[in-house]
């Protein structure tokens, strides 16, 4: 397994991965794939025998001056997404994805990295909390 930059030649599969594992309301599409190309070395695939088995993606984040002197940081990353294919998980592919993002979003003097998870997602909440993200909020709903 490697973890290496997406190219254009990925756009199918990281498709197909994230309509099957990532969906949490919607899943990405080809336009929000395309958003990534703001910060090309914010997307990463990790890969096995030229297949491709998961991937990540993320960008800077704006947000107010104030805001961020509340926060303590100077520069915020998100990360949009991230999906392994589950006969690779538990596995260090993951961790291997999410280190890759951190490093880069570290090289742009990012601070501070926010991402969601899905409730339901346990395993992945266990994963972000291993990796040191802390819960900043939970979003309710009702159906009325």
């Amino acid at each position: 397994m490697r973890v290496r930059l997406f190219r254009k030649e990925d756009l199918d599969r990281v498709l197909e991965i994230s309509v099957k594992y990532a969906s949490f309301d919607s899943f990405a599409r080809e336009s929000d794939l395309k958003r990534a190309a703001r910060f090309p070395r914010g997307f990463w695939v990790a890969e096995n025998d030229a297949e491709v088995i998961g991937f990540v993606y993320g960008g800077m984040k704006a947000v107010p001056e104030e805001v961020l002197e509340r926060w303590g940081a100077k520069k915020v990353g998100y990360v949009e997404l991230m999906a392994v294919v589950p006969e690779w998980r538990r596995r260090g592919v993951g961790k291997a994805l999410l280190d890759r993002i951190l490093e880069e979003f570290k090289r742009q003097g990012v601070d501070m990295v926010f991402l969601d998870c899905p409730a339901e997602a346990t395993q992945a909440a266990r994963f972000y909390a291993a990796a040191g993200f802390e819960t900043r909020f939970r979003g309710m709903k009702k159906r009325l």
